[in-house]
């Protein structure tokens, strides 16, 4: 093996053992709140002011603000060339993505993925060699339910809206939906999703299906646009009530939750509620059917089986259980981020 590409080879090793390292500068910068207390200042801040605010060691403060730096998650400005000390702002992206007063807000969902970055992500190789034991004794299996983990979850809610409020629009224009005047989100959570879906088709009733708890904050959460106010919340149980009348159901990150049995008990009930002709669109990270990628799908494959026992699927698999319950016309397109889609129909008349 040549030099350059044995270096090459090498590094891409280690660019995924230390990818962790990154992820903590991350996760540790959102759990100090600096980038909230720089979003709210109206000038750059040095490490000292910083520290002080976030009452932390004023060297290693400087050093995590450096690494943020670094990988772009800040900006460093009016440095001394002596001492390499300077003052820090926010990028755009970072304002955008990363602080509680933006709509586009990722942070929720960031702080799920620390809280289990060291259980159950910890736990990957006592899940290997376990397999469904692990899964039942973690997932949601073992009688915890949704309703568990939104009021004991601190960053659940969030996080299931962050996706789908940053990247909802390319769901929403993966298929052109048009002819579909009655639209259902099944789990929609809060509407992110949903809302985009009203933006699209302003022809369309858009409505969220999803439980109690979650309906109770939705209204606190609409934004005032003249598309959100045709989006409507249903209180309920998919799985435990009649699912409301609509001729198009959505599914976005809800059938990797569950295994086999129960995605099917889902389909049918779906099948059954669409009228002639009707439809269900599926968003999920779809796995390449040679199950060879994409990385997105494989590292939220592992994620879904540690934290309840669920998994991704691929195409052809999703084309095989919307089969099997009556559906036709199944198209699969797997090649956007950060979801792939699948659109089947209810046979037409």
């Amino acid at each position: 093996m040549a030099v350059v590409v044995a270096e090459s080879e090498a590094r891409h090793i280690l660019d995924i053992a230390e990818g962790f390292m990154k992820s903590q500068v991350l996760f540790t910068s959102l759990k100090l709140g600096i980038f909230d207390l720089l979003d709210k200042s109206a000038a750059p801040m040095t490490a000292v002011r910083i520290s002080e605010a976030i009452r932390a060691d004023t060297d290693a403060t400087k050093r995590l603000l450096n690494a943020c730096a670094g990988l772009g998650l800040l900006l460093k400005e009016n440095v001394d060339k002596e001492t390499g000390d300077g003052e820090y702002q926010l990028t755009q992206a970072t304002r955008t993505f990363l602080t509680p007063s933006s709509s586009t807000n990722l942070g929720d969902w960031l702080g799920r993925l620390a809280v289990v970055f060291s259980s159950p992500w910890g736990d990957l190789p006592k899940a290997v060699k376990e397999g469904p034991t692990f899964s039942t004794l973690n997932g949601l299996d073992r009688g915890r339910t949704f309703e568990d983990v939104y009021s004991t979850e601190k960053y659940f809610m969030g996080a299931m809206e962050g996706l789908t409020t940053v990247f909802g629009a390319r769901t929403a224009s993966a298929f052109d939906l048009a002819e579909f005047q009655n639209i259902c989100d099944i789990g929609g959570c809060t509407g992110p999703l949903a809302y985009h879906l009203a933006a699209a088709y302003p022809k369309a009733a858009v409505s969220v299906f999803d439980l109690p708890e979650v309906v109770k904050v939705a209204e606190d959460r609409r934004p005032v646009a003249e598309h959100a106010e045709r989006v409507s919340f249903i209180p309920g149980d998919f799985f435990q009530d009649p699912l409301p009348p609509a001729d198009l159901y959505l599914v976005c990150r809800i059938l990797h939750d569950w295994t086999e049995d129960k995605v099917l008990v889902l389909l049918t009930k779906m099948h059954d509620s669409l009228p002639q002709g009707g439809g269900v669109l599926i968003a999920e990270h779809i796995l390449d059917d040679n199950k060879s990628g994409p990385e997105m799908a494989h590292k939220y494959d592992l994620h879904m089986m540690l934290v309840n026992g669920g998994r991704q699927r691929t195409g052809q698999e999703f084309k095989r259980l919307l089969g099997s319950v009556g559906f036709t016309e199944v198209t699969v397109r797997s090649n956007s981020y950060p979801f792939g889609h699948v659109l089947a129909r209810k046979q037409r008349v």
